[in-house]
């Protein structure tokens, strides 16, 4: 069985509330700098409707969570009449490549997957027209670590049980996406005589599979399926994060067994998500600089973080700098592991 490299340990991940402390530095400094630059001193803002590109269709963590943000940003946080409108443009390749390719004006923004969008472009590089590394990086909204999910029915009791088990069947989004590498990871290391099923166009259709008995398993992000653990409808096996990744106000995840108790600890954090902000290569300082204020400015809006709490989303904000620090990591991380994968 090939090692497979664990992820960097991050910071636990933080409740709502606890997410104004961190954020509030970056207002602060964000505020200092608009404040400075409203003397006519070559700052900027926008003054017409922004774009916002989710490579995943819509219902989805990506699309939640971009929702959530813009529905605040555009209330609060902009000029009056400009507007923050979400773009839905699956599958995950077109998305990002039109992240990457738009013009650089400060008016096309959007969600970038990790290590998804580094993960593709190394398995297809004559697809993936974007290099992960360019992107202006405005800041990181979550971190999602990964959970081994079956239906509430299923004769499989715990994660023994399924490694036990002969001829199963797992199903995910589309090759390359962060759950989908999530998925042959866990098969990898746990050894699982599993087949997988590639192309549910999201989370709900992923689920609804496998209540329906086209899959006996699934992985799949811990802040991404909360109603249906809730609703009874599917129940979680192993939890594939660190410690410092697990959401602290899901109590339905605090008995999981994780990955490292499991006896797999070079599956804990091996592949988590990240939720990345982002604006197209080379975008102009002034620009870049307003964009992450304002983003910094949102998440530690008290209106969005009752948002987040309402609707189960954690939030595990990261400066610009911290975040493409995060994302060198995972380059690293997937430069790795995705031949390791590939040849497993």
């Amino acid at each position: 069985m090939s090692r497979i490299t664990p992820h960097p340990r991050r910071r636990r991940r933080v409740s709502a509330a606890a997410a104004l402390a961190l954020v509030a530095p970056l207002v602060l400094a964000a505020c200092s700098d608009d404040a400075s630059s409203a003397s006519g001193d070559g700052s900027w803002e926008p003054d017409r409707d922004i774009d916002w590109i989710v490579p995943y269709s819509a219902g989805g963590g990506f699309d939640t969570y971009s929702r959530g943000i813009a529905e605040v940003m555009q209330r609060g946080h902009l000029p009056d009449g400009v507007n923050v409108v979400i773009r839905n443009t699956p599958p995950l390749p077109q998305g990002i490549s039109q992240m990457f390719n738009a013009d650089a004006d400060g008016y096309t923004i959007g969600i970038l997957p990790m290590p998804a969008a580094i993960a593709q472009e190394i398995q297809e590089p004559d697809l993936a027209q974007w290099k992960t590394s360019e992107f202006t990086v405005l800041g990181q909204v979550d971190e999602n670590g990964y959970v081994v999910y079956v239906p509430s029915d299923s004769e499989f009791e715990t994660i023994e049980d399924l490694i036990a088990a002969e001829d199963i069947r797992a199903i995910t989004v589309e090759q390359g996406s962060s759950s989908a590498l999530a998925g042959l990871a866990t098969i990898q290391a746990l050894d699982l005589d599993a087949q997988v099923t590639y192309g549910a166009e999201g989370s709900a259709e992923v689920v609804t599979a496998a209540l329906r008995g086209d899959a006996d398993f699934f992985v799949y992000g811990s802040t991404d399926l909360v109603g249906f653990v809730e609703s009874g409808d599917i129940r979680p096996l192993m939890y594939l994060g660190t410690e410092d990744q697990l959401p602290e106000n899901f109590d339905w995840l605090q008995d999981v067994p994780t990955a490292e108790e499991a006896g797999f600890p070079d599956l804990a954090g091996a592949v988590t998500e990240l939720r990345v902000i982002v604006g197209p290569p080379d975008l102009p300082e002034p620009v870049a600089e307003y964009l992450r204020g304002l983003l910094a400015d949102t998440m530690a809006d008290e209106e969005f973080i009752t948002w987040a709490e309402e609707a189960d989303r954690p939030i595990v904000p990261r400066t610009a700098e911290e975040t493409e620090a995060a994302i060198a990591d995972q380059i690293t991380q997937m430069e790795e592991l995705v031949p390791q994968l590939a040849d497993g």
